[in-house]
């Protein structure tokens, strides 16, 4: 309490104003803050989450000796097959929520309350107005009734995962005392994977009652089981918003002022929930009707990309944003309730209006903030690349975003670049294109002068995940899912080659050799050469065998001259392609790749944790060491080649000779598993960036950590060197991107790269 600072109550509200909605934020703040600790302590007991019964005794104990407490809880979550609500209930005047759950990691049990414990709620637990109920099994459909009839004064109710054993049909007795026990519920929260049964009853019981009702449009399965056989009948679909309006008992939703509903995670999230509030609109009777809120949960990237995925799509967005408008109170929450960086939510405004104009003009469109200062995108780093002549950082993310940045931090350009995730970028070798990957086109953009869009590559079958500029910028090479590699002439944007890799193995890593004459792409289990100008294979190898130093091609074409020559037929052997890759599958995947400065070594990582360089000219692994416990994460050369540097699963980074193979260095000192890492261009320094969501410095003549960096809060994905040495640039799977200039961490005289 001594340490705690004593504020003034303006700036006390200057501060929570600027937390935004971030309860983190203002937890912490409150219990730091001296003024506001004493009362903030209760927060510790005002939400109660009991899974063991031992824990039940210690909680009942505490409040024994404390009890001032007690009028200070206000909920209790447990397991109800381990809590014993009495004496709890008896001494919490003031508990009102009860949430019931089962422990995801324990087998699931079928829930059959014994009648004491359900006697005991109906007689203590008279102040509980709000039950929740999720990740439950019930044995029967009768056990679910008598839930309900054990809390007499509910009003407000939650469904999350609930599962019947069997759906017998003599519970009428028990729905008749339902209904003449006059269950008056007034909220209703249903969401996904809720038995059928359990729904059409709720609405059934209370449709007279209601005020406010929770939905997702999501596809629930009535497993139905016959008492009599035992046996499972077949297994159907309903839709949320067809049992709301197709039941034959609901007449009209009299009292209905507030309806919610929550797009799912299915195959057509979106399609499927404008036609269900388009259907609810036309036929749910409820005369108050007045708020209606629509939640898209699934982030910006599942929205652009079905916006984007056919024009009917569009008009959808349309219709929706016109039928809202027709309640009193509509809403739209395009984000869900992920909260974006706060600084970040005028530029989804402006991008949301093109799809919601009527409800971004009235203010209807909300999107939530959160109190984090770090600038950058919103989900994950896929990319974070610098401009050949350093002015420039471009960074990429599944959240659909490019931003731009200038060699001072400072943000340039954001925008909205695809209708979906970026997976790639990359420059064109004068600094003024970028070109970018995503889920079926490539785009170039010309960022020399603010952004503009020059050519969009398009007609493509499978997913980008990589592309590339040759040196001399007259040619961009794209790797796809599909295992093709296609060559785009940047003069017209028309595509020169199709390269199709004769492999059953996915594509890794593609890169022109310095000269630009050979593409070197790399697969699981082996590497392919290409020669640019004829758009053929020039080298094919094995890069997980231990020996296979000739040249594959020919070989290939030798065994097809012999086997024509022969006119052997199939005699039910396997061939020698299909002995050698049932070889290469055994062998551990290759998961890492580089090429070195000069274009004639490729490094290569492995999933047991080995490293090797191979020639790329013959194919031979020259150097091949196991220098790690777990799998390789990535392989990086030093400038002038004679280093490598490789990451692992393992927590450590090591440096080691090209030539020879042996361990120069082993950097020592993240917690958890490093992604990447990189040399600086003068060769002094490492950066190194883990899951232990820190950057680390080293230097690389006596393995030293001159900095350790912890501005971001996530793990840390990518990290890389400005080309002339003087920032050092992070990346993390929240988004957020971090500059640091390397004269604000080593001396002057240091950092002259």
């Amino acid at each position: 309490m001594s340490a705690s600072p004593h504020l003034a109550w303006e700036l006390i509200e200057r501060i929570i104003g600027h937390s935004g909605d971030d309860r983190r934020t203002l937890y912490s703040f409150s219990l730091t803050c001296r003024q506001l600790r004493p009362r903030s302590l209760c927060i510790l007991v005002a939400d109660v989450d009991i899974t063991e019964r031992a824990r039940v005794v210690a909680f009942r104990d505490f409040l024994e000796a404390y009890p001032y407490f007690c009028p200070f809880v206000r909920s209790i979550g447990a397991d109800p097959t381990t809590f014993m609500p009495f004496p709890l209930l008896h001494i919490l005047p003031n508990l009102t929520n009860t949430q019931w759950s089962t422990p995801s990691k324990q087998p699931q049990v079928k829930l059959s309350l014994p009648q004491p414990l359900l006697t005991c709620y109906r007689r203590f637990g008279t102040n509980i107005t709000s039950l929740s109920l999720s990740q439950l099994f019930f044995k029967t459909f009768q056990e679910f009734c008598r839930v309900l009839l054990a809390f007499t004064a509910l009003k407000d109710l939650r469904c999350r995962s609930l599962e019947i054993g069997m759906t017998a049909t003599n519970g009428t007795a028990l729905q008749q005392r339902l209904k003449s026990q006059r269950l008056e519920l007034r909220t209703i929260d249903i969401g996904p994977d809720v038995h059928k049964a359990v729904m059409k009853l709720l609405f059934e019981l209370v449709q007279s009652t209601v005020e406010r009702l929770f939905l997702y449009q999501y596809m629930v399965m009535d497993n139905t089981t016959s008492i009599s056989s035992g046996e499972q009948t077949n297994q159907q679909h309903y839709v949320v918003s067809d049992l709301v309006t197709r039941s034959q008992s609901i007449e009209k939703w009299p009292e209905l002022f507030a309806l919610t509903l929550t797009a799912s995670s299915g195959p057509n999230p979106y399609q499927d929930l404008f036609g269900a509030l388009i259907k609810i609109s036309k036929e749910l009777l409820a005369p108050r009707l007045d708020e209606v809120t629509v939640i898209l949960p699934s982030g910006t990237a599942k929205l652009f990309s079905w916006i984007g995925s056919d024009e009917g799509n569009l008009h959808l967005c349309s219709e929706l944003d016109r039928l809202l408008l027709n309640y009193g109170h509509p809403q739209l929450l395009p984000l869900g309730h992920l909260p974006t960086r706060s600084w970040r939510k005028a530029f989804w405004f402006e991008e949301l209006r093109k799809y919601f104009p009527r409800l971004t003009e009235h203010s209807l469109i909300k999107i939530f903030s959160s109190a984090d200062i770090a600038r950058g995108h919103d989900e994950n780093i896929t990319s974070l690349v610098y401009s050949p002549d350093g002015s420039r950082l471009a960074t990429a993310s599944w959240d659909c975003t490019i931003i731009l940045w200038d060699s001072d931090g400072q943000l340039v350009h954001e925008w909205v670049s695809h209708t979906g995730p970026v997976r790639s970028l990359a420059f064109s070798p004068d600094s003024r294109h970028l070109a970018s990957g995503c889920r079926d086109k490539i785009v170039v953009w010309n960022v020399s002068q603010g952004v503009r869009r020059i050519a969009t590559l398009e007609g493509l079958t499978a997913p980008v995940y990589h592309c590339a500029w040759s040196p001399d910028g007259t040619l961009i090479a794209s790797e796809y899912l599909d295992k093709t590699v296609r060559l785009w002439d940047t003069g017209t944007f028309q595509q020169l080659h199709l390269l199709d890799a004769p492999a059953t193995q996915f594509l890794l890593d593609g890169c022109f050799s310095p000269d630009g004459r050979l593409l070197v792409l790399t697969g699981t289990h082996r590497c392919y050469v290409w020669d640019v100008g004829r758009g053929a294979m020039h080298k094919n190898f094995c890069i997980t065998g231990w020996e296979d130093t000739e040249d594959k091609t020919s070989i290939d074409e030798e065994n097809k001259e012999d086997k024509d020559a022969q006119g052997e037929e199939d005699n039910g052997e396997k061939d020698e392609d299909e002995k050698n890759e049932e070889d290469e599958d055994a062998d551990p995947w290759c998961c890492a790749t580089a090429l070195n400065p000069h274009g004639t070594h490729l490094a290569t990582g492995y999933l047991d944790g080995t490293v090797r360089i191979s020639d790329v000219q013959t194919g031979q692994c020259l150097v091949s060491s196991k220098m790690h416990t777990e799998q390789i994460t990535g392989v990086a050369f030093s400038s002038d080649g004679t280093r490598l540097l490789s990451t692992s699963e393992d927590g450590t980074a090591r440096i080691w000779d090209a030539s020879s193979g042996a361990m120069i260095l082993s950097l020592e000192g993240h917690t958890n598993q490093v992604y990447a890492a990189c040399f600086s261009p003068c060769g002094k320094y490492v950066a190194s960036a883990s899951s232990d969501q820190k950057v680390r410095l080293w230097r690389t003549d006596d393995g030293s950590c001159v900095g350790t960096f912890s501005e971001h809060k996530y793990a840390v994905l990518n990290v890389a060197f400005s080309p002339d040495g003087q920032t050092v640039s992070s990346g993390a799977r929240n988004g957020s991107v971090v500059i640091r200039r390397m004269c604000d961490i080593l001396p002057v005289e240091d950092t002259g790269m």
